[in-house]
């Protein structure tokens, strides 16, 4: 399965999303391919470093990730959309993603961008429970095999 996380600049919410989603999966064994994109993002872009260091705070690197923009990979086809907000998801809808292939997560991410590291981890914590929610549906569809 393949799985794109999408926020805005893709550098807060949806690198963390990916992260923590990529750690899940590989703790319960999931096969998946994970990316993250941004609606408004400049590929090439690092993480921020709040997010780089929440994430380090709980075992995850991200210093190597780098953002893409959406446009780089809206020709790639993904099984599953998820956007960290409503409006995202209906600015995929727009863009022509099938509502069906659109996973909303339990309550919109808000923007951490320029928050303290407070407010990321707050936003770490948020993305890692939905997060478990998400991997939860992925094995329902992908049944006992996990591929």
């Amino acid at each position: 399965m393949k799985i794109l996380f999408v926020c805005t600049g893709n550098t807060c919410r949806s690198p963390m999303a990916q992260a923590l989603f990529a750690a899940e999966a590989k703790r319960r064994s999931i096969d998946c391919e994970v990316k993250s994109a941004g609606l408004a993002a400049f590929t090439g872009s690092p993480a921020s470093d709040n997010s780089v260091a929440v994430l380090k705070e709980i075992g995850i690197d991200i210093m190597s990730f780098r953002s893409t923009a959406l446009s780089a990979v809206i020709s790639d086809e993904f099984d599953l959309y998820v956007p960290m907000t409503y409006s995202q998801a209906i600015a995929l809808v727009n863009i022509g993603i099938e509502k069906s292939k659109i996973y909303l997560f339990k309550n919109e991410v808000t923007d951490p961008y320029g928050g303290s590291i407070d407010t990321y981890r707050k936003t770490r914590d948020e993305i890692a429970e939905n997060v478990k929610m998400l991997a939860d549906f992925v094995e329902s569809k992908l049944g006992g095999g996990h591929k």
